[in-house]
C-alpha cells in the first residue's frame, strides 16, 4: 500500500465506517419496528418479521451504507483541510502538512462527497424505492450536511462550538437514516401517529449525541498532557447512557441485558487508558458505538447482537489500517 494511499485512507477515518454503518441499522431497525405492520407482534415475532423484511431490503441497507459513507469522509477530508494550520503545529505528521496530500486535493474530495451524497440522497429513493414521497428525507439531509460543514469548519475555534456540533453530526446521520428508511413503501408510516415512531429514534439520536459528546471532551485534549479532571462524571455518564432504552417504548429483555453488560465491559476497560494514551481511549470509544447501538437493537434478535458486535470488530480491525482519529 502506497503512502499515499495510507494518507487518503487515515484522512477519511474509514476504520470509523462500522461506527457509521452499525447506526444507520440501529436507526432503520427502530423505524422498521414502529411501521403499521408490526403493531400487533409480539417481541418474539418481531425478530422473526424484521429477519424475513430485511431479505428484501437489500438495496436501502447499500444505500444507506454509500451515502453515509459519502458524507462521513467527506466530513474528515474537510475537517483536515480546515486544520492544517492546526496540525502544521501540533501534528506535523499528517497528510497535509507532511506533504503527503495537497490541501487542494483534500478540500476537492470533501466538497466531491458532500455534494454526492446529497445527489444521491435526493434522487435515488424516488428511482429506486418508488417513494411516495421525496421530501421526507430532505430536511434531515440538508441538517446533517449542515452540521458536518460547520464542525469541519469551527470545531477547533472553541470547545463550546466543537463538543455540541460533533455530537449533533452523530444526532442528524440518526435521522438521516430514520428519514431515508421511512421512504421506504413497507414502512407506510403515513398511518401511524407521528411521536409513536419519531420519539423511540428521538431518543436513540440523543444517547447517541451524549456519548459522542462525552468521550469528543477528551479527544480534544490529545494534543496536550492536560489531566481528564472530569473523569468520574465522564465514566457514570457514558456508563448510563444505554439505560435510555427504557424510554424507548421497547422490551427490556435478556439480549438488550447482555448488550448492555458488554458495552460497560468495554467501556470500564477502555477508561483504563484515558490517562495513559488518551489516542487508545478515543479509538476505542469510537469503535464502541456498535455496541451502544446493540443496547438498542438486541431485543430485535441475537442475529442484530451479533451483526453489532462484527461491525465493532471491524472497526478494530481497520484501526490497524487506518487510525481512528
Amino acid at each position: 500500500m502506497s503512502d499515499k494511499t495510507k494518507a487518503l485512507l487515515a484522512t477519511g477515518r474509514v476504520s470509523n465506517l462500522p461506527t457509521v454503518w452499525c447506526n444507520c441499522l440501529a436507526a432503520t431497525l427502530l423505524l422498521l419496528h414502529f411501521s403499521p405492520s408490526f403493531n400487533d407482534l409480539t417481541s418474539s415475532q418481531v425478530s422473526e418479521e424484521v429477519s424475513g423484511i430485511f431479505k428484501n431490503l437489500g438495496p436501502l441497507g447499500v444505500f444507506l451504507m454509500l451515502t453515509s459513507s459519502l458524507f462521513y469522509v467527506g466530513g474528515c477530508f474537510l475537517g483536515d483541510y480546515y486544520d492544517k494550520e492546526f496540525d502544521t503545529q501540533h501534528k506535523p505528521d499528517r497528510p497535509i502538512p507532511s506533504g503527503i496530500l495537497s490541501s487542494k486535493l483534500v478540500f476537492g474530495l470533501g466538497i466531491l462527497q458532500m455534494g454526492l451524497g446529497f445527489i444521491l440522497t435526493v434522487t435515488v429513493p424516488s428511482l429506486i424505492f418508488g417513494s411516495v414521497s421525496t421530501k421526507i428525507h430532505l430536511y434531515p439531509t440538508l441538517l446533517l450536511i449542515l452540521v458536518i460543514n460547520l464542525y469541519s469548519r469551527y470545531h477547533k475555534k472553541s470547545l463550546f462550538i466543537g463538543l455540541p456540533l460533533i455530537g449533533l453530526c452523530r444526532f442528524f446521520l440518526i435521522i438521516f437514516a430514520a428519514s431515508v428508511a421511512s421512504t421506504f413503501p413497507f414502512t407506510d408510516l403515513s398511518k401511524t401517529s407521528t411521536d409513536y415512531h419519531i420519539v423511540p429514534i428521538s431518543l436513540f439520536a440523543a444517547a447517541v449525541c451524549i456519548y459522542t459528546i462525552s468521550f469528543a471532551s477528551v479527544a480534544r485534549t490529545e494534543s496536550s498532557d492536560s489531566p481528564i479532571t472530569w473523569r468520574n462524571a465522564l465514566r457514570y455518564t457514558m456508563l448510563a447512557v444505554p439505560l435510555i432504552v427504557a424510554f424507548t417504548n421497547q422490551s427490556f429483555d435478556l439480549l438488550t441485558a447482555a448488550a448492555i453488560l458488554i458495552y460497560a465491559v468495554w467501556l470500564i476497560y477502555s477508561f483504563k487508558f484515558i490517562d495513559s494514551n488518551k489516542g487508545k481511549f478515543v479509538s476505542q470509544c469510537l469503535a464502541g458505538f456498535c455496541l451502544l447501538d446493540a443496547c438498542f437493537v438486541a431485543q430485535f434478535g441475537w442475529q442484530w447482537l451479533t451483526a453489532c458486535i462484527i461491525l465493532f470488530l471491524a472497526s478494530l480491525k481497520l484501526q490497524k489500517i487506518a487510525p481512528a482519529t
